[in-house]
């Protein structure tokens, strides 16, 4: 069988998906195929002979039958369709991004998104405050810090005896010192606290938060004045990417000697 175009087998797919789908294990006749899918035979001959062409159905005595690579080719259409949903939901709270971000697909397939707007211009980073009000151990490098911030890390640190390994960029480390000094000194001398310091502007924040649901990570865009938006996952291959950046910012950052409480 000559190999045919990716992209004409992802084409075939998405057009006749549903009767790939109805093809279980068990296969089916055309007749059956009429009555679930309440289309034309004609319909159903079409998307046979396409199918089969490509290899993904094939014929047998009693009807037709999937493929394994007919049950590969719908896996992976699936697979794509959820990650273009994911990408059409996160596109308001991405467009601030330049096009060669480094941010995966996987951050945005089944995440939470929540844009900023007029009349709730703070909600995003309430979402990435629950997180941490919720976590015995954080990692996060920060291209920005808002008061909500502080003072839910402070709670955490502090009274909660969570853990944190704080990425923070050098003017918003800078401006945390000058506006917050009190509680970012009281959070440093618990000795729960790992302080790195990057000598260049991060595109976002980020975040990975171990919580009693399992580990979570959490992205939050900025625009000029103000966020634009919130992405968090807590998926295993949106959180293994997030881990991954912050092992990058942790090994190009400073460490930040930390005060000892006498």
């Amino acid at each position: 069988m000559q190999r045919p175009d990716p992209s004409e087998v992802m084409a075939v797919v998405a057009r006749r998906g549903d009767v790939l789908r109805a093809l279980a294990d068990d296969g089916g006749r055309k007749c059956e195929l009429d009555d679930e899918l309440d289309v034309s035979r004609s319909t159903i001959d079409r998307a046979i002979r396409e199918l089969e062409g490509l290899g993904l159905v094939e014929r047998a005595e009693d009807g037709y039958f999937r493929t394994l690579s007919g049950t590969l080719a719908l896996e992976e259409y699936d697979r794509f369709k959820s990650r273009m949903d994911g990408v059409l939901e996160a596109r308001d709270v991405l467009s601030p991004l330049p096009s060669d971000a480094d941010v995966d697909a996987a951050v945005v397939d089944g995440a939470e998104v929540v844009l900023a707007d007029r009349h709730s211009p703070l909600r995003p980073a309430r979402h990435q405050v629950e997180i941490v009000e919720r976590a015995s151990h954080v990692r996060a490098a920060a291209s920005a810090v808002l008061p909500q911030h502080v003072d839910a890390y402070y709670q955490g640190i502090v009274e909660r005896g969570m853990h944190a390994e704080i990425i923070l960029s050098t003017p918003v480390m800078e401006r945390v010192v000058a506006d917050h000094d009190t509680k970012f000194h009281d959070s440093l001398t618990t000795g729960r606290v790992d302080l790195r310091q990057l000598d260049r502007d991060l595109s976002y924040s980020l975040m990975v938060a171990s919580t009693p649901d399992g580990p979570v990570m959490g992205m939050l865009v900025y625009v000029q004045g103000g966020i634009r938006g919130f992405v968090g996952n807590d998926s295993q291959e949106a959180v293994s990417w997030a881990r991954a950046r912050l092992d990058d910012y942790w090994s190009q950052a400073s460490p930040i000697p930390i005060p000892v409480e006498e």
